[in-house]
């Protein structure tokens, strides 16, 4: 069920959601692991991959299908034929890549956010460890930040840094994930007894405003 939710969350590809694309042509390529039913039948990977496909993408594979049936013989050959077809070119996706990484934002489920921020990087190439503890710290709350300079934690190795906010997030979800975000919410909330902001009326002690 897990397997199936997670495969079910990827957009199809419409021919212009270029990080679509690679994302359903790597759950092609686990496609039949996953099923306990893998084997080297490179028509059948090229046609699972087609049925991720709708709109203009869907209608370029039905039509390629007909008209050249030798192309769905190499999986491989069939997403270069794919990528030309639509224009993704590897400047495009390195820019998409980048703008995804500026706008990644540390969020509530922090192991999401390193395996996002991982595929990221390893992406555009990012390998350096100080970099890429840099690019993390910018990103990282205030009480988060405050935890680390509280326990005087310093880091050099990026993955000891990865583990230690994993840590940190599995021991504490709600202070190291979403904690300043649920605060901005609540500042926004306004009571319905006494029609002050930051609390409801469930929680209000200044009694009804009538």
């Amino acid at each position: 069920m897990t397997a199936v939710a997670a495969k079910d969350t990827v957009p199809l590809f419409n021919g212009s959601n270029w990080e679509d694309l690679d994302r359903q042509v790597a759950l092609a390529k686990f496609h039949f692991l996953l099923d306990d039913d893998y084997d080297d039948n490179e028509p059948r990977r090229c046609a699972y991959l087609s049925t991720k496909f709708i709109g203009p993408a869907l209608d370029w594979a039905s039509s390629i299908h007909t008209a050249n049936p030798q192309a769905y013989e190499a999986f491989e050959g069939f997403v270069v034929a794919v990528k030309q077809a639509f224009g993704v070119e590897a400047n495009g996706l390195q820019a998409l890549r980048r703008k995804g990484l500026d706008d990644l934002r540390w969020g509530s489920d922090v192991p999401v956010f390193f395996a996002e921020f991982d595929r990221l990087t390893l992406q555009l190439g990012i390998t350096d460890h100080g970099t890429k503890i840099i690019m993390v710290q910018h990103k990282l709350p205030v009480s988060v930040k405050s935890t680390l300079a509280t326990q005087a934690l310093d880091f050099a190795n990026y993955e000891t840094m990865r583990e230690r906010l994993i840590t940190m997030w599995a021991l504490d979800p709600t202070r190291h994930g979403q904690k300043e975000a649920s605060h901005k919410s609540q500042a926004r909330t306004r009571c319905g007894s006494c029609g002050k902001k930051g609390h409801t009326a469930a929680n209000c002690r200044g009694g009804s405003k009538n």
